[in-house]
């Protein structure tokens, strides 16, 4: 999603938050971006700074906290933040610090996903089991009840101005003992049923400008 959308960044300055172990970020680089990209597991940093020195591909990594960065203010062309909202203590910081580390005019992309699916039921398996959430790749410490409308909400309380939005996995159904991928649609063909469906995909994409 984030992909398609990015355009020629050459020359650009790039900050990812919330960067894991560093693949994307390396491809960012290898466009043409100057990236600085950063994760709160020193672990994953140290995994991504390994894979950036063997392939020879130049990514300044940091361990920091997406909801304070440390970052300088009004720096970066463009901000992108991929999956990571949904697992921090205080979103409405994070978008902040978002906003606030994006140049005047500068564009950020982030991905986060929505409940308004068949997540709910999954939610309230948890609920009702007092077992961790899985969404799919193993419990978190933190997972956020997001809606799609309310992050849209968060994210123009913090300056953003959102441009686009879209979503994909339309996961419709959860059964036990059934594989949830017999249950979704990724992405339709068809692109007003993309658009009709669009309210209820389990990640969305946020096409903003500060």
């Amino acid at each position: 999603m984030v992909k398609r959308r990015l355009g020629d960044i050459r020359g650009l300055r790039v900050a990812e938050v919330g960067c894991g172990r560093g693949d994307f970020a390396i491809d960012l680089a290898r466009a043409g971006a100057e990236v600085t990209a950063m994760d709160f597991s020193a672990e994953a940093i140290s995994v991504a700074r390994e894979r950036a020195q063997r392939i020879g591909v130049a990514v300044e990594f940091l361990v920091g906290d997406a909801q304070d960065t440390r970052l300088p203010e009004n720096s970066f062309d463009l901000v992108v933040s991929c999956e990571c909202m949904e697992h921090v203590e205080r979103p409405a910081h994070m978008a902040a610090e978002l906003y606030r580390i994006c140049k005047p005019g500068g564009r950020c992309i982030l991905t986060t996903p929505s409940t308004l699916n068949a997540l709910l039921l999954a939610r309230a398996h948890s609920f009702l089991t007092r077992k961790p959430l899985d969404t799919g790749a193993g419990p978190q410490p933190r997972e956020n009840f997001f809606l799609y409308f309310l992050v849209k909400r968060m994210l123009r309380r913090a300056g953003f101005q959102i441009v686009d939005f879209e979503s994909r996995v339309f996961q419709f159904l959860l059964l036990p003992r059934v594989d949830p991928g017999k249950l979704r649609v990724v992405e339709f063909r068809n692109a007003r049923m993309n658009r009709l469906f669009r309210p209820f995909g389990v990640h969305f994409l946020y096409d903003l400008r500060k």
